[in-house]
């Protein structure tokens, strides 16, 4: 066999290896099962898109979420006030976690202070455009644009394009943020705005700890604060002070007209809110019931801001109590009160505050018919 006829051989020998090999890992590939979509990096985290399996946990409420807040920043602005309720109505509209949305906002505003680049006129809760070195991103006329600049801007991070966004930076960018973001081939999660969203490697997990932090606060069971506020038997005139956490005062012959006043009085500054959650503002209407035994007020709180008055009778006569309560969530805890503190009882009155249910009570036990 000539040289170069060796070299033929050996050369063509070498291709059928190469097929060989070739097909037997084609075939090995078939066999083995495929691989799992790419998993996000860093802290579990939900899925950007809300679904019936991804909720916003029922410990989440606009109340709580702004008593976190301002626990944080007792200075907070005037117009952040309602803030939270702003992320709840957009969130749900857009299907976004809007808890986790709230989240990264305390954490891209340092809790509504503002100590970075972004100022609080420009209304821009996450950051938008603020590529840093001083550039300071878009601005929006006012508080609900700006959350849902965030909100539009979190659906393309999801995946879906945004018809027409409120943010210049959300139009500038979403084809390329959604063109990446269904690269992954599964859900997006917020774990997935890492070294996206913000260069940080560590921006999930400190989106997570801002979580973990109102979780411990708010998530882990609600303790009822029940404090009695008088009794307004005409036998009984001398009784404990309005709020029931200062020292006890005599009232003489004083009835229930005048411990309503004081009520007012000593709860004068308390903050009218209900009005802004869209409650009602007056007592719905009671109907006469006998009774021969005492009237007596109490106080239980949820540490809510709505005051719901509930009236419930025993052998030791009928009680009103003046119950506040979570905005979003005024009948489960009204019902969970009434179940384990009040049998019976039945929630008759709606007030803006906790001092205008009380004196209401007052009022009624004076009359002799509550």
């Amino acid at each position: 066999m000539s040289r170069n006829t060796s070299r033929k051989v050996a050369f063509c020998l070498g291709l059928v290896a190469v097929w060989l090999a070739a097909v037997s890992s084609a075939d090995a590939a078939r066999r083995r099962p495929s691989s799992p979509p790419e998993r996000s990096s860093g802290p579990e985290t939900p899925e950007i898109r809300s679904t019936a399996e991804n909720k916003v946990p029922t410990c989440v409420l606009p109340d709580r979420l702004m008593q976190f807040l301002q626990s944080q920043n007792a200075g907070l602005e005037p117009k952040f006030r309602m803030i939270a309720s702003e992320y709840k109505r957009h969130g749900e509209a857009l299907r976004i976690r809007w808890d986790f949305a709230f989240y990264q906002m305390l954490l891209e505003t340092n809790y509504l202070k503002f100590t970075g680049d972004v100022k609080p006129k420009q209304n821009n809760f996450a950051g938008i455009g603020a590529t840093g070195g001083g550039v300071p991103g878009d601005s929006f006329p006012d508080v609900s644009t700006g959350v849902l600049a965030q909100m539009q801007h979190l659906v393309a991070y999801s995946g879906e394009m945004v018809a027409d966004p409120v943010a210049p930076r959300t139009r500038l960018v979403q084809d390329g943020v959604v063109a990446q973001s269904k690269r992954l081939g599964r859900p997006v999660r917020f774990a997935d705005l890492t070294r996206r969203w913000a260069a940080d490697s560590k921006y999930a997990r400190m989106i997570t700890s801002v979580a973990d932090r109102y979780k411990t606060a708010h998530c882990n069971g609600v303790q009822v604060e029940e404090t009695p506020v008088a009794a307004a038997a005409p036998e009984l005139p001398q009784k404990t002070a309005v709020t029931g956490t200062k020292t006890p005062e005599a009232h003489g012959k004083r009835r229930g007209a005048a411990l309503a006043q004081k009520a007012l009085e000593e709860k004068r500054d308390e903050p009218a809110t209900v009005a802004a959650l869209g409650a009602g503002s007056g007592a719905l209407p009671m109907p006469p019931v006998e009774s021969n035994g005492a009237c007596n007020v109490m106080s239980a709180s949820f540490g809510g801001t709505v005051t719901l008055l509930i009236r419930s009778e025993s052998a030791k006569g009928v009680t009103l109590t003046a119950l506040d309560v979570e905005g979003g969530s005024e009948d489960n805890q009204a019902a969970s009160y009434i179940a384990s503190h009040a049998p019976g009882g039945k929630v008759t009155g709606r007030f803006k505050s906790r001092s205008e249910a009380v004196a209401h009570a007052y009022d009624l036990c004076d009359s002799g018919r509550p």
